[in-house]
């Protein structure tokens, strides 16, 4: 199933979610230079990816792992072999990319210029062509039977019958479903609390305020990087753009995501700390879906 993203504003608003790192200290040392230097930063901030792979979080619902790709493979297969009962050929999307940084909003703004295909990231995935009713409702099933679940944010519905409902059934067991995108729906409300509760907190507040000196310093007033990239006008170039490469370098200057980021992974484990039932009842699903998913693909190989 793939991950629950939330929408973007215009190509530039930000992700509402993104998990983090472990914790980092509220004591540093930075420089006072001015952006307007040509120089870049003598400190290179870590990989994107590497801080995002810190978030406990991000961890369980987004992070591509040898399990979930066999399990992707594997209902694929189940799907294709269903559709191909009721006469249709399906093929199935390709695997999530392994890494999706590059130019683009990100939790914390725009963090970072390089392009995507720079990034190494791959092209995005092809949308599912059109093929007609009658396959959409042998994939789908019935368009008025769904299944759903809520948090305080979104809700979320899924297909109650069909080919891929009953491919992930045979995955996940009976129930599993549901309680899968319960879970899901929860663990996401997880990452959306954390990054509420690092309004309060003192380090991450006090990176916001080194960040708004040097950009100060730059003649741009802002209050966080998070609304500076929210207050650009649709299709602006952003690696161009003035503001945000003074945002992308005070972000270098003052170690503004490795710090955000550590908080923010603080955070999720702390709600995670405090949240163990759907953590481990996440986890279990991901086992018993997986044991299944060895199963069909041993299956198609005898």
């Amino acid at each position: 199933m793939p991950p629950i993203r939330p929408r973007r504003n215009a190509g530039i608003a930000l992700l509402v979610l993104i998990p983090l790192a472990l914790i980092a200290t509220a004591a540093w040392t930075m420089s006072d230079r001015t952006p307007s230097s040509a120089k870049a930063s003598t400190r290179p901030e870590p990989a994107l990816a590497v801080l995002r792979a810190r978030l406990p979080l991000n961890g369980l619902l987004h992070t591509p792992s040898d399990a979930s790709r066999r399990v992707h493979k594997a209902e694929g297969q189940l799907v294709a072999s269903c559709m191909a009962d009721r006469g249709f050929r399906y093929t199935p999307a390709p695997a999530a990319p392994e890494d999706d940084s590059g130019t683009g909003p990100a939790l914390f703004g725009i963090e970072t210029l390089d392009r995507p295909d720079e990034a190494g990231a791959r092209e995005p995935q092809p949308s599912e062509r059109p093929q007609g009713e009658g396959f959409d409702r042998a994939l789908y099933g019935d368009p008025d039977r769904k299944i759903s679940a809520h948090n305080k944010v979104l809700r979320v519905s899924r297909p109650a019958t069909g080919c891929l409902a009953e491919a992930q059934t045979r995955l996940l067991g009976d129930g599993g479903r549901i309680r899968n995108l319960a879970l899901r729906v929860q663990l996401d409300q997880g990452e959306r609390d954390s990054l509420q509760e690092l309004d309060k907190d003192p380090a991450f507040r006090a990176v916001n305020t080194r960040w708004r000196a040097c950009m100060a310093r730059a003649g741009i007033t802002a209050e966080t990087p998070g609304k500076l990239a929210g207050s650009l006008p649709p299709g602006t170039d952003v690696t161009t753009h003035p503001s945000v490469r003074a945002d992308v370098e005070c972000k270098e200057r003052t170690g503004y995501l490795e710090r955000a980021y550590a908080r923010l992974a603080a955070a999720q484990q702390h709600w995670l700390a405090a949240n163990e039932k759907p953590r481990s009842e996440w986890t279990a699903l991901r086992h018993r879906e997986d044991q299944a998913a060895r199963q069909v693909l041993a299956a198609g190989r005898s």
